[in-house]
């Protein structure tokens, strides 16, 4: 595949932009605070010629509600996140004093290299805007390196029960995550745990974590996050930002119209690198159901019959 080649609406594409290695896919949707869903975008960037940089991946690009998924639309979205970092790069060499909105938008790696290879950004920008509308010596970009998928390789199979091994129950970030990295830190990570599981629809919330794609065949790990289990239950956590994600294993039985209901497929997700990445900024902060954290349930644990 080139530059040139228009992707099919959900698949994982690739560019680069001089050096920067950029690839994104579809992970998923994300319901809206107002009513409806937005496609959910992943992406990991790369640069071979930083010392030291280790990919950077997110999962923070949101379509408008009610998009249909399109790789394309998140990919030129992520291309238009690192032009503004890299403009606000310029501007603040320029004015040391200033503090512009976008140059804390990705790590200071990711902002200095987008800042570097800005000419070839706004070339890709083009490209994407217009495929196949730039000569054959206009082009600035090249596909980039393959990304390591963690998922199966699409068979045209019935998908397999489970389609991974946790789905995830709630993430909380900003104040709300703080304030259970608070009490983690007081009462420690049962008592987290209780509090997250509160939250817990139990087949309700499966079911919308297989709707929206949001299962993992590993626990999501970052820079500076810990883990502590419980029964089903896995949370994640990182003081330092606040962030906070309860995981639970999927039972061993599949629920009734699996696979039909369901899309059954995992999304391509960072290779083994991403378990030293910069934690991704999610924007989300409901359940996986959909629920949102307020009113608290009066509840402590799910009375669901869901068994491992």
């Amino acid at each position: 595949m080139n530059n040139d080649t228009p992707p099919s609406a959900r698949e994982l594409v690739t560019r680069q932009a001089g050096s920067l290695s950029l690839a994104l896919w579809h992970d998923g949707t994300t319901p809206d605070e107002d009513g409806g869903y937005r496609q959910r975008y992943a992406y990991r960037i790369a640069d071979a010629t930083v010392p030291g940089a280790l990919p950077h991946d997110g999962r923070d690009i949101h379509s408008g509600v009610g998009a249909d998924g399109d790789t394309t639309a998140g990919m030129t979205s992520l291309v238009t996140l690192l032009s503004a970092a890299a403009e606000s790069y310029r501007h603040q060499m320029s004015n040391p004093l200033s503090a512009p909105e976008s140059l804390n938008l990705f790590p200071a790696w990711v902002t200095e290299a987008a800042y570097l290879n800005s000419d070839e950004l706004t070339m890709l920008a083009l490209e994407l805007e217009h495929p196949g509308g730039l000569g054959p010596n206009e082009s600035a970009t090249a596909e980039a390196p393959p990304v390591t998928s963690a998922g199966p390789e699409p068979t045209g199979e019935a998908p397999a029960w489970p389609p991974g091994r946790y789905y995830t129950v709630i993430f909380l970030q900003d104040e709300e995550g703080h304030a259970v990295v608070d009490l983690l830190q007081d009462q420690g990570a049962q008592a987290a745990i209780d509090h997250l599981a509160q939250w817990d629809y139990g087949s309700e919330t499966m079911e919308a974590a297989l709707f929206n794609q949001d299962y993992h065949a590993d626990v999501p790990h970052y820079s500076g996050t810990s883990e502590a289990t419980d029964g089903p239950y896995v949370l994640s956590y990182q003081p330092g930002l606040g962030t906070v994600h309860l995981l639970r294993q999927f039972p061993a039985q599949a629920p009734d119209g699996w696979p039909n209901r369901y899309t059954g497929v995992i999304d391509p997700a960072p290779g083994p690198a991403a378990a030293q990445a910069v934690a991704p900024r999610a924007t989300a902060t409901r359940t996986a159901a959909g629920h949102a954290i307020d009113p608290e349930p009066a509840r402590t644990r799910p009375d669901d019959g869901l068994s491992l």
